[in-house]
């Protein structure tokens, strides 16, 4: 598989533990989403991807929806 930025064979597979927030001052009282899951990394550009997992992805819908 090929990175989708540049093209690179040179993908590696690592584990991630991410947390997902929303990047405005009026979201600072919505709490982040955390998960784990794999993601693939380019180590030639540095492009990263990573699948968000069906729950955690309802609830960042969710949230963006009732944003404060």
């Amino acid at each position: 598989m090929a990175c989708k930025a540049c093209g690179s064979e040179r993908l590696i597979q690592l584990e991630g533990e991410v947390t997902a927030s929303f990047p405005h001052a009026e979201d600072l009282k919505t709490a982040p989403i955390y998960f784990s899951q794999p993601l693939s990394v380019c180590l030639d550009c540095g492009f990263a991807e990573v699948r968000i997992p069906p729950a955690q992805l309802e609830a960042l819908r969710k949230k963006k929806a009732f944003r404060p």
